[in-house]
């Protein structure tokens, strides 16, 4: 049914207002596009919300300014959170470390303790195989018996 409504006459009115309202409108963007740094801008939420400030000569001015400090901000807070990463990489890293250096520690203690004279006399017991009762010699080896090999 609202398809079908009629539109109503615009009313002289109607048509003033919309008149007035453009010539604001043209107004306000001459005054945006002067060059005259004389006429203080009238700044309101209104305009804030409505983006006006972004066609205004401080805006225009300032613009590479703003873009500058906008990317070193972009740089800062990305180089902030590479940083970051990395320090958790190192302590994840560090920790790794350190556990291997425990395990290293802990195998090292059992193989010094399986390779001990009194371990492995214990574990040869039952075999045929028996510690030397005898003392170990000492081959003397003359200078002309190395001379000759060489």
């Amino acid at each position: 049914m609202a398809l079908f409504r009629k539109k109503k006459a615009k009313t002289e009115e109607d048509i003033q207002a919309e008149l007035d309202a453009k010539k604001k409108a043209s107004e306000a963007l001459k005054n945006l596009i002067s060059e005259d740094d004389d006429e203080k801008v009238d700044i309101s939420f209104r305009s804030l919300i409505g983006g006006d400030i972004f066609a205004g000569k401080w805006f225009r001015r300032h613009f590479w300014y703003i873009v500058l400090c906008v990317l070193l901000c972009i740089i800062y807070t990305s180089n902030r959170y590479y940083c970051q990463k990395e320090i958790i990489t190192q302590h994840q890293l560090d920790d790794t470390i350190r556990d291997r250096r425990y395990k290293l520690i802990t195998i090292s203690s059992q193989i010094t303790e399986k390779t001990r004279r009194r371990t492995v006399e214990r574990e040869l017991a039952d075999t045929a195989l028996k510690t030397s009762q005898s003392p170990i010699y000492l081959l003397p080896i003359e200078e002309a018996d190395t001379t000759e090999n060489e």
